[in-house]
């Protein structure tokens, strides 16, 4: 690629208020097309020779010889797709090349969950340290998918406890969503005996920390971290979310509607993803297909 040409478009992105590192990352990209064009073709690159036949097999290249992600290789068509119109805007092209090639598809797959002794040990662990507000913080997560952000938010109002039945309500979810989500036993449990040793401070929420204040989304996030490490797992506030609309889906006794109600999702597109098989299920599946 010609020196004073990229420099041309580098300068286009800076103007653009472009962060220098994302600049970088187009110059790497191109600089890499560039050499695969080069070599591939036999002459130097220069942008009216691009052709969509290059792009073709260049997007071929980076599959099959280079061996990159789907997603890597979309990212690098996507630096030369803008270089693309740059360059169309500047004159140096009539069309634009890379218009007639698609990127690689790529079917999302299931979100990271907990497996049913995954989830036992991680529980085992919290309740082996015997501290109320952990036990009934990673039970709550556990059995309704709240998020981090949404559990600080929550007040002892939002907590509805009975013998039989119990609901916690998430007031301002993701989109401001007003929801509530039913308490299992297990939930309700806990909850319950964390209430009898909650500390009574100003403030409002209910899960206290140790100075009297609220947890913060980054303190629930440091204390599942913690008893995941202590169980041998790496997980987040996101794993426990994932792992409670997964539980739902996969057990078969609810429908996607209603999953999609506790989980707060906009769209049943969202709470489909809990229906993919993980990579773990289809190592399984294949395992099964053994010579009989």
């Amino acid at each position: 690629m010609p020196t004073d040409v990229f420099q041309a478009f580098a300068q286009a992105l800076e103007r653009e208020g472009r962060r220098p590192l994302t600049v970088a990352s187009y110059r790497s990209d191109l600089k890499g097309f560039a050499a695969w064009f080069t070599q591939t073709n036999g002459e130097a690159f220069a942008p009216q020779g691009l052709t969509a036949l290059d792009v073709r097999a260049y997007q071929g290249y980076l599959l099959t010889v280079a061996q990159f992600k789907p997603a890597t290789v979309n990212r690098r068509l996507a630096a030369l797709s803008r270089y693309c119109a740059w360059a169309r805007a500047q004159g140096l092209l009539q069309g634009d090349p890379t218009e007639e090639v698609q990127g690689v598809r790529q079917v999302k797959p299931a979100p990271k969950a907990l497996g049913a002794p995954e989830l036992r040990r991680l529980l085992r662990e919290v309740h082996k340290r015997g501290v109320p507000r952990d036990i009934a913080l990673l039970e709550l997560l556990a059995n309704t998918g709240l998020r981090a952000g949404e559990a600080t938010q929550l007040t002892r109002e939002d907590i509805e406890l009975s013998a039989r039945k119990g609901k916690v309500t998430v007031r301002s979810g993701k989109g401001a969503k007003y929801r509530q989500v039913p308490l299992n036993a297990d939930a309700r449990r806990a909850l319950e005996e964390y209430l009898a040793v909650r500390p009574q401070t100003g403030t409002p929420a209910f899960f206290v920390g140790q100075r009297g204040h609220g947890l913060t989304p980054s303190a629930i996030w440091r204390v599942v971290k913690q008893y995941g490490q202590r169980a041998g797992l790496e997980i987040s506030p996101h794993t426990l979310r994932h792992t409670f609309g997964t539980r739902l889906v996969r057990g078969k006794a609810v429908d996607l509607v209603t999953v999609a109600a506790m989980m707060g999702h906009e769209s049943l597109d969202t709470t489909a993803l809990y229906t993919r098989p993980s990579e773990e299920d289809m190592a399984e599946a294949v395992e099964k297909l053994g010579v009989e």
